[in-house]
């Protein structure tokens, strides 16, 4: 039997009401030390792991896509890990069997050490091998693993965040009317439960809202008082800000996406930390494969306000 996960997850407000955008990474700082500058895991409770974008490592660095996995394994416990997202182009050309067999590999890592993630699919990984890979049959054994839609083409997860039911709630690349009416189908029956998106495209790199991002916002965002933010890739760099919505809540909504630095973005994801008590949600770039957590200048790390108190 896989045990249980108690992970934290919260975000809302901070003072921010422009996004902050960075759309080239900086020059990459050097493999020392680096990873010093994660904040001590005994300052928070807990913290999600995000893998945006590793299509380039499937298709030609698998090395790195493998460094993620295996250093969540590796540090899971240690940095209070309890669960990972993944924002979708898990591959690079859909129809190609060698880039899934390398993510499959890379994330079998993670099936191995029982440990809970979910995927989305992004515009790279449709009218392809997906189902096959990454269908719900995969997912039948997770401890978290809620209800799917159309096999796992979107689905959620329903976490514990230190003693709070938290959803995590996978939205589709180019999202259809019967995709939005599951997403608010889903939401309409968990009205209290806090929800987070993991959605492959929302935001460019300015803070504007890309292709759908706007239909979601107005369709799931603003009228579910439960949402409490937004994570996404697809567009080339890094940015967040926090959306006041009519009735008043600050969701926060962040970018990240590596993939246009040298092989295909050299390992770096994102860690979400929590102090639950302070209402603090900490941000930070890791990559395994260099130790470094030096990314995006003025988006590698930054804290947003939470409540996961309150659903109204």
């Amino acid at each position: 039997m896989k045990p249980d996960r108690r992970l934290l997850f919260a975000l809302a407000a901070t003072s921010l009401t422009a996004a902050t955008a960075i759309a080239a990474p900086s020059a990459l700082a050097g493999p020392a030390d680096r990873a010093n500058e994660l904040p001590d895991p005994s300052t928070y409770d807990a913290a999600i792991a995000w893998l945006p974008d590793t299509q380039y490592y499937s298709e030609s660095y698998p090395e790195h896509f493998d460094n993620q996995t295996q250093w969540l394994v590796d540090n899971g416990a240690q940095r209070k890990i309890g669960y990972a997202t993944h924002t979708g182009d898990i591959v690079d050309n859909a129809d190609q069997e060698d880039q899934w067999k390398n993510a499959d590999a890379s994330m079998k890592k993670l099936d191995d050490a029982n440990f809970p993630y979910g995927v989305v699919e992004g515009n790279h990984d449709v009218k392809g091998l997906y189902n096959d890979y990454f269908g719900e049959k995969r997912f039948a054994d997770s401890p978290v693993y809620g209800e799917s839609h159309k096999d796992n083409r979107q689905h959620y997860d329903l976490v514990d965040v230190a003693g709070k039911q938290v959803m995590m709630l996978s939205l589709t690349w180019d999202m259809q009317e019967e995709d939005y009416a599951w997403a608010e189908k889903v939401l309409a029956e968990h009205p209290d439960t806090p929800v987070i998106i993991s959605v492959h495209a929302y935001l460019n790199t300015d803070g504007s809202y890309d292709q759908q991002g706007q239909d979601i916002f107005d369709r799931i965002v603003e009228p579910h008082k439960n949402v409490k933010a937004v994570l996404c890739g697809h567009n080339h760099g890094a940015t967040h800000n926090v959306k006041e919505t009519a009735d008043g809540r600050k969701v926060p909504e962040i970018l990240a996406d590596y993939q246009s630095g040298p092989e295909g973005g050299q390992g770096y994801l994102r860690l979400l930390q929590f102090d639950i008590d302070a209402g603090k949600m900490i941000v930070d770039s890791y990559s395994p494969s260099k130790d470094d957590s030096n990314y995006f200048d003025g988006e590698d790390d930054f804290t947003v306000d939470v409540d996961l108190n309150t659903t109204k």
